[in-house]
Order: C-alpha cells, then sequence, then structure tokens
C-alpha cells in the first residue's frame, strides 16, 4: 500500500519524486487502485486513452509521454523505460544483488540457455532461468508466457530469486523485450550473441531495425560473447565497447546421432545432442561458462551429462525401423540447420510437418517451405498455432513457396495431420514435427486449447489402429 493517500498527491515533478513504495502497472484492464498508471502506447493500443479513467478509479499517479494536462500526471521522454525503472526500484533494485546472463539471437537462445545453467550448476552454483520454456530456480519451476517477461513481472521474479539464494541468472532477451524495453537499466554481467536470421519483421518492419533491437542488450553489458561464425555477429563487434570472446565452430567436428565432438580450449568437448547448430549452442555456452569463472576442464567434464532439451530434436519414438522426433525450427533458417543435420545423419526418407503462426510475419512463410522442401522427402503442410487467421490461407502462402518437383500434402488440422503422417510411415522414415516444439497449447482465435505433441503422439501409437505397429522387422 503506498504511503499516503491518492488524493493527497496534487502535482509531481519526476520519476524519483513517487514514492518507492507505490506499484507501477500498465494494465487498465486491472486493479489501478493507489498504483501508479504508466501510458503505454503499443501497436493496437494507446494507453494514454486510459490516463482519466485510471485516475478515476483511484491511480496514485499516471506517467505520461506527452501532456494530457491531468492532475498526478509525471511527464517523460520514454513511459517504457519508465516503467521498467519503476518496476526495478518498487521491487528493490533485485537484479543489482544477481550476476545476470543475457542471451539474444533469432535461434539458439533456449538450447544455449538450458546448456549454461547445467554447466553453472554442475559447480554447485544456484541458478535461476528465464526463458521460452519457462522460469525455473531450485525446486520453483513455472509457465512463461513470455520469452522476456513485462518489467513488473521480471522484476518480481528476479526479487524472489534473490531471496531465495540464487546468484546468477540466465535469462533470454528476445528483441521485442529490447525494443519494448522490458530490461532497461538492468545491468547485464554477460551478454551473448548466437545469431541472426529472418524472423518477427510483422515487428519490427526489416532487418536493420530488428539487428538494432538486438544490438541495444550489448550497451547495458561488462562483456560479451558473440558469434562471429554469423555476419550479424560480426556487425555487432564493430559497434562493441565492452571486452568480448568470439566463437564459430570449428573445423574440426563430428557429428553422429545424439553426439557431436569437438576441439576446444585444449579439451575435447562431447555434445550429447544430435546435430550441427547444437554444437553451436554448446560452443556459446562453454565460453559464455569460461567468462563467468569456470575452467576449460571444468566445462568438457560437465558437458556431456547435459539432459535434453525439450522440443528441441527431441526423440518421441524409436521402434519398428522407424523414429519420430519434435523440434522448436519455426524460422526458415532454424528449419534448414535441424533438416540439414538430420539428412546427413539419416539415411533413410525425411518427413517434415510443419505450418506456420497466424497473425505473425507473412513473409517468411514461403520461405520454410523452401527450406523444409531443400531436405525432406516429402512434407505434410499442416496447421500451427493460427490465431486470428484463417487457416487455410496460411498454408496457401506456405505452398506458394514450394519448388514445382516437391512432395507434399496439405492436411487441415494438426492433429489429424499428425495421426495420417505416422499412419503413412514406411521403414526406415523419421518424421519430424516441426513449429512447435515444447509448446503445448494451439492457438486458435484468441483460445490457448491443450496441444502436446508428446502426449498426442504417444495417444496415436497407444490407442490408434497404425498399420505399421505389428511388422515383423526389427524393432
Amino acid at each position: 500500500m503506498p504511503n499516503h493517500p491518492a488524493r493527497e498527491v496534487q502535482s509531481i515533478g519526476s520519476l524519483e519524486s513517487l514514492p518507492p513504495a507505490w506499484e507501477p502497472t500498465a494494465d487498465s484492464r486491472g486493479d489501478v487502485k493507489d498504483k501508479i498508471f504508466v501510458c503505454i502506447r503499443g501497436q493496437r493500443h494507446d494507453g494514454h486513452q486510459d490516463a482519466a479513467d485510471a485516475l478515476r478509479r483511484g491511480a496514485a499517479a499516471v506517467v505520461v509521454q506527452r501532456d494530457l494536462g491531468l492532475p498526478r500526471q509525471v511527464l517523460v521522454p520514454d513511459t517504457r523505460e519508465a516503467l521498467a525503472f519503476l518496476a526495478a526500484r518498487c521491487c528493490g533494485c533485485p537484479a543489482q544483488r544477481l550476476r545476470l546472463v543475457g542471451i539474444t539471437g533469432t535461434n539458439g537462445k533456449t538450447t544455449t540457455a538450458h546448456i549454461l545453467c547445467w554447466l553453472l550448476q554442475s559447480t554447485g552454483e544456484r541458478v535461476g532461468r528465464i526463458g521460452t520454456d519457462g522460469i525455473a530456480w531450485g525446486g520453483h519451476v513455472r509457465p512463461n508466457p513470455y520469452t522476456t517477461p513485462p518489467p513488473v513481472e521480471l522484476h518480481r521474479t528476479l526479487r524472489q530469486m534473490a531471496e531465495d539464494g540464487v546468484t546468477t541468472v540466465v535469462m533470454e532477451v528476445s528483441s521485442q523485450a529490447l525494443a519494448q524495453r522490458r530490461t532497461a537499466g538492468i545491468p547485464f554481467h554477460t551478454a551473448v550473441f548466437t545469431n541472426l536470421s529472418r524472423d518477427h519483421l510483422d515487428y519490427h518492419g526489416d532487418m536493420e531495425r530488428y539487428f538494432a533491437a538486438k544490438a541495444r542488450l550489448f550497451t547495458q553489458c561488462r562483456q560479451a560473447v558473440i558469434h562471429t561464425g554469423d555476419p550479424y555477429g560480426r556487425r555487432l563487434l564493430e559497434q562493441l565497447t565492452v571486452p568480448f570472446i568470439p566463437y564459430h565452430l570449428p573445423w574440426q567436428y563430428c557429428c553422429r546421432a545424439g553426439m557431436g565432438q569437438m576441439p576446444w580450449r585444449g579439451q575435447c568437448l562431447t555434445v550429447p545432442f544430435t546435430g550441427q547448430v547444437f554444437l553451436l549452442d554448446a560452443l556459446a555456452a562453454a565460453e559464455t561458462a569460461l567468462a563467468l569463472g569456470l575452467t576449460a576442464p571444468q566445462i568438457a567434464a560437465a558437458m556431456p551429462g547435459c539432459p535434453p532439451v525439450s522440443g528441441r530434436a527431441e526423440l518421441l519414438y524409436r521402434g519398428c525401423c522407424r523414429m519420430i522426433m519434435r523440434d522448436y525450427a519455426h524460422t526458415p533458417d532454424a528449419m534448414d540447420h535441424i533438416l540439414g543435420s538430420l539428412r546427413r545423419l539419416h539415411r533413410g526418407r525425411l518427413l517434415v510437418l510443419f505450418g506456420c503462426g497466424g497473425d505473425r510475419d507473412r513473409t517468411k512463410r514461403p520461405l520454410m517451405a523452401r527450406a523444409a522442401a531443400r531436405w525432406a522427402d516429402r512434407l505434410i503442410i499442416t496447421d500451427d498455432n493460427p490465431r486470428g487467421e484463417d487457416p487455410a490461407a496460411i498454408r496457401r502462402e506456405i505452398l506458394s513457396g514450394l519448388p514445382h518437383m516437391a512432395v507434399y500434402t496439405e492436411i487441415p488440422g494438426r492433429r489429424e495431420a499428425i495421426r495420417q503422417s505416422i499412419a503413412s510411415m514406411q521403414p526406415g522414415d523419421l518424421l519430424l514435427l516441426a513449429g512447435k516444439g515444447h509448446e503445448t497449447t494451439q492457438i486458435i482465435q484468441e483460445k490457448a486449447l491443450p496441444f502436446d505433441e508428446r502426449e498426442i503422439v504417444t495417444a496415436i501409437l497407444e490407442s490408434e489402429r497404425i498399420p505399421w505397429k505389428n511388422c515383423h522387422c526389427e524393432k
């Protein structure tokens, strides 16, 4: 509760003059009584339109980016930065009590964070993780609807971690979060850049603004770890004003099913994942762990025991001479990397089932089809979080990118597409379910319906009549 009733505050000159105990909020639909309502201008709605109503409903003050002539208003140049400042201050600035690692890039953030946490925990350190696949520390695990939470939720989480004895937090930092200043003012110990390829252009507009958003992270860190095998990583080096550690995939490496190996700082680094792309993620994690104080022998010893990452080249079934996997690949670059890795390792047919998200970057849809067709023997085009768009229209845009000779089947409804794809598998086939990975919902209109592909595949194999389940080939 605030120290003073809202009605006693008549004029406010700056953010610093607001009592630290006053909680900020940018949600006009929730309870604003005795809180600081921060007016955020979004893509669909401008919070300034709600400022007067927020005061009538008991807001202690409003923070605005343009003068609305209201009592108890604070005028600032950037309300998004103001929200981040107020959220941090209200929670006692927990980021200053933690060693924070921020990981950004189009692909590889989750896997890099997962491996890095494993390496740090192998030395007994208490580590927290915030990312696409959830928030976790100690025995606490909870889902996370965002890659990087909004400021109020983010600083509350950091405060909980700090109070529970966490010393290092590994955080995925998305381009939207950086553009929206969700992490403004956070002093990152280390920032990591994995790569940049086409994605989120529905939000950023073009690749230059997308890159500029990513680059913001490296203006608020003490040191950086940069993938110099990526052209945008090399561009980022030209802008850096902090010490950095470069990394790139060595020419001496080997990959086989379930494992990869490469020389690294006088060690043999054994990575317990399938595919070249995971070697890069492991390198990013290894170099970051080194920058955080671990030794190369410690890292090399811990790496082979790292558990698999949910939804990343994850094996769902192996038997009857067939394999079913799932992966989060939802960009052309990610699709190209995972399928290229599988193609080099798998001798049989490669079947790929995928769709594209609705209300997102439409320009990548034909590119996804082109990337998949480059490696797959057969494509199954279906749905993936259509949201408010017509699923059939999304599928048509995907199909427009297919080469003339591509072998494909279009099946509406992802569950039915999975069932038919499994039923049609032949001996030696590998079926990859691409796009959803760890996700457990399918978003149709505004409803998030339960949809866990691991559970769906298990149910199909156990309860449905699959013609090949009684085959006599070697299991």
